[in-house]
């Protein structure tokens, strides 16, 4: 096992100083079929599946090193008409790639973070006999190549809903609470947000909350929250605890919500936004204040969502 692992760390040793090379090509790639592909990310089962599924896009990624150290193989993404499919390269030469094929119609929820320079999917879907989770890095000066595609993914997931508690926040309502945002997030909800052919129902904003530290110093507890119920999703977006420049966005069906339970955890609350998919569950969990808590339980109530309390002796 030592020996392996040793020789597994001196090949990523070389394949970093590769990508670190002058001139390494950096940015991913749209492609027109699945034979331009890069010979790592062929394979016997790729060809298969190209034959019969209908590929809309292909974007295909570099080898890349993330967060100062880490190195990420050549990737690519397939998406078709009913999902998409993932490819990780080996960093053996020679060895086929991996395949991850994604329903769309199985997605449980869809979440992106774009900080600087560094990007992270995350798709959990329902798989054959437990829920099957995509975690992909890339730089973010591709996310271009990916906005539209991931849209489309995302419209496979809109099923019909049974009849909606309210009609959607009219334009004047629309407006006022969108003023009412910093405007860093009224953007994000009009960016990121809304996706196409989608209304606004509901909306909470949580601010930043800090603690004192070391009696001078200050540390983030609850990061910049928007909260917003869309025809289809329940859409969050927020900024990472550590760092203002950029975005995690999450897309949860609607469809896919048993439950929120909100649990105290002493200087905040832990929303767990329950779902479930046939036999399958997962949870996305969320930190807020007692006042963004109580004023999305309203909201969630309102519109017919089942809400539980849990309280810190039941943990």
């Amino acid at each position: 096992m030592t020996g392996l692992a040793d020789s597994q760390k001196r090949r990523l040793d070389e394949l970093r100083k590769e990508v670190a090379k002058r001139g390494f090509d950096r940015y991913a790639s749209v492609l027109k079929k699945v034979s331009e592909l890069p010979v790592e990310l062929q394979s016997t089962a790729v060809t298969a599946l190209a034959e019969r599924e209908t590929i809309h896009t292909i974007v295909a990624f570099p080898p890349q090193i993330q967060r100062g150290w880490h190195y990420v193989p050549k990737q690519a993404l397939l998406f078709t008409e009913s999902g998409v499919i993932y490819l990780l390269a080996s960093i053996w030469p020679g060895e086929e790639p991996q395949v991850t094929i994604l329903n769309g119609c199985n997605l449980m929820y869809l979440k992106v973070k774009l900080l600087l320079l560094y990007g992270f999917l995350e798709l959990v879907v329902q798989g054959p006999d437990r829920p099957i989770r995509l975690g992909m890095e890339f730089n973010t000066v591709d996310w271009y190549c990916l906005s539209q595609p991931l849209k489309r993914l995302l419209q496979i997931t809109q099923t019909p809903l049974g009849p909606l508690t309210g009609s959607g926040i009219q334009s004047f309502r629309r407006q006022q609470a969108l003023e009412n945002l910093p405007l860093k997030f009224s953007n994000g909800l009009e960016i990121y947000g809304l996706l196409p052919g989608e209304e606004l129902e509901e909306l909470t904003f949580q601010p930043g909350t800090w603690m004192r530290w070391l009696y001078f110093l200050r540390r983030p507890i609850l990061a910049n929250t928007l909260l917003s119920l869309t025809s289809h999703y329940l859409v969050v977006i927020q900024e990472e605890i550590n760092m203002k420049q950029g975005w995690v966005i999450a897309y949860i069906p609607r469809n896919n919500i048993m439950r929120i339970q909100n649990r105290h955890c002493g200087l905040w609350k832990e929303l767990s936004i329950q779902l479930k998919r046939a036999d399958q569950s997962t949870d996305y969990t969320l930190r807020l204040n007692d006042e963004a808590v109580e004023a999305w339980r309203r909201s969630w109530v309102q519109h017919g969502g089942r809400w539980t309390e849990q309280s810190e002796q039941q943990v």
